[in-house]
């Protein structure tokens, strides 16, 4: 037994057994934790949050892009339709809000048109505006801190936006 070693005299037998038992527990669940499969290993995994393609920003259930280029709001619209998309419309003060604050330096156009004499109309529903928009004209843009008109002829950035694919019930993810 000459060739066991005794614990150091300074701790005493209740020190001992705490380190001997915290060693073994540690061990254990080491021992478990390695040999049990991972739960994502097992499971597909349910990604709650938007689901949108690359270069869109998700925001309550819709995808939103931004355009860099420049059209007038017939080119906007079918921009934003050859992407499955439609010119954003906005639902919510939200809306409004999430979008004043990612558009680009330039006022782009938004999803509201109206025929001369007309109330407004969304691109996605007969009726719409919740919302006063400025001017007399025709076709709607996002100004400074509000939602505004202009000729519809006039070149401008837009604003395209789709439900999302979560919140479609086509993300393969779910």
């Amino acid at each position: 037994v000459s060739s066991l070693r005794r614990w150091p005299d300074s701790r005493s037998r209740g020190e001992n057994l705490t380190v001997l038992t915290f060693s073994l527990s540690v061990l254990t669940t080491k021992s478990l934790v390695t040999s049990s499969p991972s739960p994502a290993a097992s499971s597909p995994v349910s990604w709650p949050g938007p689901s949108c393609p690359d270069g869109w920003i998700g925001y309550r259930g819709k995808c939103y892009s931004f355009s860099e280029m420049e059209g007038n709001w017939s080119s906007s619209q079918s921009q934003c339709s050859a992407l499955n998309a439609s010119l954003a419309v906005i639902d919510s003060e939200q809306d409004l809000n999430f979008m004043l604050r990612f558009k680009v330096r330039t006022d782009p156009w938004i999803g509201l048109r109206r025929e001369p004499g007309q109330g407004w109309k969304c691109v996605i529903s007969p009726v719409c505006s919740r919302f006063v928009i400025r001017g007399e004209s025709d076709c709607a843009f996002l100004s400074d801190d509000t939602v505004s008109s202009s000729r519809c002829y006039i070149e401008r950035n837009w604003i395209c936006s789709k439900p999302d694919a979560y919140a479609k019930g086509t993300d393969s993810r779910v």
